[in-house]
Order: C-alpha cells, then sequence, then structure tokens
C-alpha cells in the first residue's frame, strides 16, 4: 500500500508550542519581507511554494493567543502560592448599631502596625464614616497620608491595637448621631511581609434614633378615667414628633413635641362648655408618630366626675419656708400662694398620685400630697391659700389663712459622726458630732437638742448657759457627752466643746456597728439637720463625715474633730 505523501497525511492536533514553531519555519522558507524605510515594501516570495498572506496572519494570532494563555495560567499559578491577609471578622456585624458602639476589625494575620495608625494617633486605613462622604473616604484612605480636609471626612476615634496588630479597634470620641455609616478598610493595607489586603471591605450600619421616653402622668397608665375627661398629662424625658391620644377611632387629640418637659394634651376645645370626647368602656394610650407608646394605656369609666375636688390641709411653718401636707378625694393639680404686696408672690406646686374610681362614692384623704413655699421673709406676716384643678375641668380656690414665719433659724448643720473612735478603752469617751455653722452669721448653740430613737430632745450644752454659747460664720463645734476625753484628739484652738448632761451622747452613747439616726433641733423644737444612721459600713477608726447636702461617707481614721475633711 502506498504511503500518501507528507503534504496528505492526516495532521496530528498541534500543541500551542508547535504552533509557534511552525509559523517560524513557515516564515524562514517563504521570507515574506516586512516594510522597508520610506521607499515602501517589497512583497516577493524567496524559494520554493509561497503561503498566503491570510494565513501567515491567524498562524502569529494563534501565536500570541498561546503565549498569553501561558502567561495567565502562570501568574495565576505563582499567586496561589501566596495567602493574601484578610478581614477574619467584624464586630458588631453589619446593621443596626448603638450609638456607642466600638467597631474591631479582625485579621487573618498580624499587620503593620503603621499603617494601622498613622503618625496622628488615629487611624486612617480602617475609618468610620457617615453615609454622606462614604465614596469620597473610600478612596482617600487608599493614600498613604490624608490631608487635613480628607481627615474631615472621618468621624473622630480613637483606635487602638490588639494582638500585635491582628485587631484593630475603632472608638468614636463621641455617641454616633442617628443616620447611615460606614466602616472602611483600605487595601493598602500590608502584612510585615508586605502582601496587600485582598480587597477594599465597607461594612454598613444603622444607628436609630433615641427611643422616645414619653410617660403618661394622668390619668395613671392602667387605671379607669371618668367619662368627661377633658385632658391628659405626660412627662417627655425625650423624643420629638406628634404626640397622640389614640382610640380604637382613631386619634382623639394630637400636639407636636420636641423638648423635654411636662405637656398637657387637650381633649376638648377651649370654649366648649361641655365636653365628653371619650367613649365609655373602651380603651386609649398615646403614641407618637403614628407609633404606640407602651404603658401609656387607660380605660375609660361610664361615670363621669362632677364635682372639683375637696379636702383639707395642715401647714408646718419655718422661718424662710412653709410646707402644706394636703388630703384630697380626687387628683388635682395643687397650688400653695402667699399674699403680697409687691407682685412677686412665691408660690409652691405639687401634684396627687392617685385613681379614685370615678363610679364609687368619695373617699376624703384619698389623695395625698405635700407641697413646699420658700422665698419668704422671716418674722414676716402672710396670708395663704391653696388652689385645686383637676382634669375634668374644675377648679377651686380654697379659704386664706393667715399665718407669721418663725424668726431666723440657726443655720448649723451636722457634718461629723464619729462612733468608732480610735485608741484605748473606754472608746466611748471619743465619741462625738461635729455641729457646722454654714451661715453667715453667729449662732447660739446653747439652745440646740440632739433626738435619737428614744425620742428623748437633750440639749448639746448640759448645763443651763446664762449667756449665749456663739458659734461662729462657718465654725465648727463638737456635741460630746460628759465623759468625754479631749486629749485624744489633736483639737485647733478655740473648738468648742458642748458637754451633754449625761455621760455618753444620746444617753446611751453611738454604736460602733451602726450609730443610729438623731435629729439636731432649735430651741423651739425646729428640725435643723438629720443623721441617717450608720448604713455605711466605715474602718474601724474612721468618722462619717458629710458630702454635700446630704449624702453621708466613710472619712479618715481618727476623724477631723473641728476642721474640715
Amino acid at each position: 500500500m502506498r504511503r500518501p505523501p507528507e503534504a496528505e497525511r492526516p495532521a496530528a492536533p498541534r500543541s500551542v508550542p508547535r504552533l509557534a514553531a511552525d509559523h517560524r519555519r513557515a516564515r524562514r522558507a517563504h521570507r515574506w519581507p516586512l516594510p522597508r524605510g520610506p521607499r515602501g515594501s517589497r512583497r516577493a516570495a524567496r524559494g520554493g511554494g509561497s503561503m498566503k498572506p491570510n494565513a501567515m496572519v491567524l498562524a502569529v494570532l494563534l501565536s500570541c493567543v498561546a503565549c498569553a494563555r501561558l502567561d495567565g495560567e502562570q501568574t495565576a499559578a505563582d499567586a496561589g502560592l501566596v495567602d493574601l491577609p484578610q478581614v477574619t471578622g467584624v464586630e458588631p456585624p453589619q446593621g443596626d448599631a448603638d450609638a456607642k458602639t466600638a467597631f474591631r476589625v479582625a485579621f487573618s494575620t498580624a499587620m503593620d502596625q503603621g499603617q494601622l495608625i498613622a503618625s496622628t494617633g488615629r487611624s486612617e486605613s480602617v475609618a468610620i464614616v457617615p453615609e454622606s462622604t462614604v465614596d469620597r473616604a473610600a478612596a482617600a484612605i487608599e493614600h498613604s497620608r490624608l490631608t487635613v480636609e480628607e481627615r474631615g471626612l472621618l468621624v473622630a476615634a480613637a483606635a487602638t491595637i490588639e494582638d500585635a496588630g491582628s485587631a484593630l479597634t475603632v472608638t468614636p470620641d463621641a455617641p454616633l448621631a442617628p443616620g447611615t455609616y460606614y466602616l472602611l478598610v483600605a487595601a493598602r493595607l500590608r502584612d510585615p511581609a508586605g502582601h496587600r489586603l485582598a480587597e477594599a471591605l465597607r461594612y454598613r450600619y444603622s444607628v436609630a434614633a433615641p427611643r422616645a421616653q414619653v410617660a403618661l402622668v394622668a390619668p395613671p397608665p392602667g387605671t379607669t378615667a371618668p367619662a368627661n375627661l377633658s385632658r391628659a398629662r405626660v412627662s417627655v424625658a425625650s423624643g420629638a414628633g406628634t404626640l397622640a391620644l389614640v382610640g380604637a377611632k382613631g386619634v382623639v387629640a394630637s400636639i407636636p413635641i420636641g423638648a423635654p418637659g411636662p405637656f398637657e394634651l387637650p381633649l376638648c376645645r377651649p370654649s366648649a362648655k361641655t365636653c365628653a370626647p371619650l367613649e365609655p368602656g373602651q380603651s386609649y394610650s398615646l403614641a407618637l408618630d403614628g407609633k404606640a407608646i407602651e404603658g401609656t394605656s387607660f380605660t375609660v369609666a361610664r361615670c363621669a366626675r362632677l364635682l372639683p375636688p375637696q379636702g383639707s390641709f395642715r401647714l408646718e411653718v419655718r422661718d424662710t419656708s412653709l410646707v402644706a401636707d394636703v388630703q384630697l378625694d380626687w387628683p388635682a393639680r395643687i397650688a400653695l400662694r402667699a399674699s403680697c404686696g409687691d407682685g412677686q408672690c412665691p408660690a409652691g406646686f405639687a401634684e396627687t398620685v392617685c385613681a379614685p374610681d370615678p363610679c364609687a362614692p368619695s373617699i376624703a384623704g384619698v389623695c395625698i400630697a405635700s407641697v413646699r413655699l420658700t422665698g419668704l421673709a422671716p418674722a414676716t406676716e402672710y396670708a395663704v391659700h391653696l388652689e385645686l384643678e383637676d382634669d375634668e375641668g374644675h377648679a377651686t380656690v380654697g379659704e386664706s389663712q393667715r399665718l407669721t414665719t418663725l424668726s431666723p433659724l440657726p443655720t448649723v448643720v451636722i457634718s461629723e459622726v464619729m462612733a468608732s473612735p480610735p485608741g484605748p478603752a473606754p472608746r466611748s469617751d471619743g465619741e462625738y458630732v461635729e455641729l457646722w455653722n454654714t451661715g453667715r452669721a453667729p449662732v447660739d448653740v446653747a439652745g440646740l437638742t440632739l433626738t435619737g430613737a428614744d425620742g428623748i430632745a437633750r440639749r448639746v450644752v448640759g448645763s443651763t448657759a446664762v449667756d449665749p454659747v456663739v458659734l461662729a460664720p462657718g465654725g465648727r463645734a463638737l456635741a460630746v457627752g460628759g465623759s468625754f476625753d479631749t486629749a485624744r484628739y489633736t483639737l485647733a484652738p478655740g473648738v468648742l466643746v458642748l458637754r451633754a448632761s449625761t455621760q455618753r451622747l444620746l444617753g446611751r452613747g453611738l454604736s460602733d456597728a451602726s450609730p443610729p439616726p438623731f435629729v439636731l433641733s432649735s430651741e423651739a423644737g425646729i428640725e435643723l439637720a438629720t443623721f441617717p444612721g450608720g448604713s455605711t459600713s466605715c474602718p474601724a477608726g474612721a468618722s462619717m463625715e458629710l458630702q454635700g447636702a446630704s449624702a453621708w461617707t466613710c472619712g479618715q481614721v481618727g476623724g477631723s474633730p473641728g476642721a474640715p475633711p
């Protein structure tokens, strides 16, 4: 059988290298010349046979494709040999975030710390940015150094490196305002070997507006209001929008709110003679911008309140103030007013907290409140009266009572109590109560008394003083028992030591573990100051000292008798 000529043999599949080799042999065989110089080109075939130009171009293209393919495969293979650093975790996960959230980014390997935190001490490669600047900020943090303007695109935040560069925590300097934010991670971050982060990343977060804090004051939540309720009273601690009272048939009344404080939600027009906007037996609640507020619902009774609040009050008079203890049969707002001639009349206000059944008989004293009126002059006569107003539109003014305020009271407080003295036995010889004149005038302390749990008022000066015992402004004196030993302490010259008629303070002394409560009163029996008792456990030998107006803390061991803490 005759073998076919070489040209007729079936061609075996050629690999890419063979295609390139064939191309080179074809060029050598046919010697296709390239264009020469400015005179043009010469195209002539030398040697035997010829190859069409289209075939030669196809061979060149095939060889280029093969080379490109080989180069691409080689690059991919090289890249596969290196594990590029990646972000392995972000806390919190993207989504809703608190305004005070700290953001933490964890990497698969330790990163270059010089890139994590810039020379400014803050991170310019991992940043929190508002949605309005996210694209500009994402481009800016890819620079090795940000300009002042570019830094202004980022939320000011402190940065802390953790685990030698394997994690970074970014904490905003101030709580985030409500809105959308992004946590950006720049792709320029490298590990110590110089490998860059696999890609730039961004994580989206939403910070919601603070939840509104709105409380229903009257009628109290969960209670039953009369059918002729004409207003609801609320207290707003935070939140803004449209506050509405909503029932089964929709909105009954609404008002705009934008600042903290008390608000009234009127249910009737001011000119209305009669008003019954609520349906008996139905439930109503508050809503802010259409969203119901939990814990603000009440029910409307089938009965109406037709009478104004009624009751009585008792006055306690002091030198510059007075207190009225009020007892009523129905909830009301209370104003305690004093008459005056200059038009600047002082007044005190309070509200009762109660919810009697509108359909039940009235009970005297079911609603109580205490109203304090300040700003009065000592030893001055006043006429005072109460004004009552309920939420059903009833108002009443009580009869005036004339009274005279007391003469100026001593401005003396209890400033230190030593119940567990240091030193040798008997330790009761070191007990003392320090009295401090906080006023601007001298005070006669001879008539002051201490009253303990037994209810007996004992004078701080046991013997009947013929002359006043004067405590200077800002001065301190020690009220002690008859057995007090001054040698236990180093007292400053001039410190008054007021010895009681009993050997120990309050008759039985002060308990080491828990000193009892007692009251400092004026000679007329007016309470000046109180000691609440030793609820705080202090070290042995330490006193208890007054901090501020009414707080008590442990003082130093040995106390500070006659001197400031």
